[in-house]
């Protein structure tokens, strides 16, 4: 069984703790993300360290021999770590342009250049690289992805064989992380986000767009009737609200109520609110293509905070490790690996 090189953990560590933020030519954006990742940073070197460890153990070739693309890298803490560990490909992809090319200026900055940057969806990818990837990871990428069932259908038909190893902090069975979240959910869906800094993500209340897109294109259609779509469409973008509405027009027949009682996503490009989603709902995208999937659990930050905490989350981290699926419901983050049977 392969094992990563603490030694090179150690090394990548030190690089980025000599890294000046400021003085990289990288939008705001991704200056405000990459200044998180260093503030915490052996813990998110740790994370990025755990998926890729995960990953290569399920992979019978050595390290220099596998191909690993991350999703919706950012910042690309994993395709750094991944290229400083000696993986023999490393792909960086991410949707927004502008995270590619910042990526592109963080990645020289570090000497870590990857073999290859790929902006664009896992459709991108799949034309670059079909059955030619051993292992996809990502950090909290899934809970934002419009159509899940899509991706990884997407992910089996193109990269066969492949290793998908996916972290999300959207953890439903934590009663804390599930609180904290549904807050944000309804204040995304009710009252919007004025501090939103991402460019193309919207700062209006998802339900205001909702009702002023159908306002505007079914103004035949009562108050009501159009107040009572907006609700029920939350989850969905334009165009598939345009569908339920011209839908509803012909039939009569609501369309059916949103399964969770609060995630909603942005209704102009899809980006969920982190959304919450169980393992059942996770593995009906992979099982009916005869893949098994396999749970893993995030610990917490234990290397910065200070002595008690520091104790206290050494303790939660050590019945993380040790207790089974049931960390579930302590860990803040989880991690699904999916695999062919």
């Amino acid at each position: 069984m392969q094992r990563l090189d603490q030694n090179k953990k150690k090394e990548f560590i030190s690089l980025l703790e000599k890294l000046n933020v400021d003085d990289l030519v990288i939008s705001d954006y991704n200056k405000i993300y990459l200044k998180k990742h260093l503030e915490s940073l052996t813990y998110s070197v740790n994370i990025a360290w755990q998926i890729l460890a995960i990953g290569l153990k399920k992979i019978d070739k050595p390290i220099e021999k596998i191909t690993v693309a991350e999703i919706g890298g950012g910042t690309g803490i994993i395709s750094l770590l991944a290229k400083n560990l000696g993986f023999g490909k490393v792909i960086y992809s991410d949707t927004y342009e502008q995270s590619c090319l910042d990526f592109e200026v963080i990645a020289m900055a570090l000497g870590l250049k990857p073999y290859e940057i790929i902006c664009g969806s896992i459709e991108t990818l799949a034309k670059n690289h079909k059955n030619a990837i051993d292992l996809m990871v990502s950090r909290d990428v899934v809970e934002h992805i419009y159509n899940p069932e899509l991706f990884f259908k997407q992910s089996i038909e193109n990269f066969k064989g492949a290793i998908l190893v996916h972290n999300t902090s959207a953890n439903i069975y934590n009663i804390f992380k599930k609180k904290y979240f549904k807050k944000i959910h309804q204040l995304d869906e009710w009252e919007g986000n004025s501090n939103q800094f991402k460019p193309g993500d919207s700062v209006e209340s998802y339900y205001k767009m909702r009702l002023d897109f159908i306002n505007k294109n079914f103004p035949d259609l009562s108050a009501s009737r159009r107040e009572v779509l907006a609700a029920i469409t939350r989850g969905k973008v334009f165009s598939d609200i345009k569908k339920d509405v011209e839908n509803y027009r012909v039939t009569e027949k609501l369309p059916p109520l949103p399964a969770h009682p609060t995630n909603t996503c942005d209704p102009s490009n899809g980006n969920w609110t982190e959304q919450l989603m169980s393992f059942e709902q996770y593995e009906s995208f992979v099982k009916k293509d005869d893949y098994k999937t396999e749970w893993f659990f995030a610990p917490y930050d234990e290397w910065r905070n200070k002595i008690l905490k520091r104790i206290v989350l050494k303790i939660l981290n050590r019945i993380i490790r040790y207790s089974g699926k049931l960390a579930r419901f302590i860990s803040p983050a989880i991690i699904i690996v999916a695999q062919r049977e």
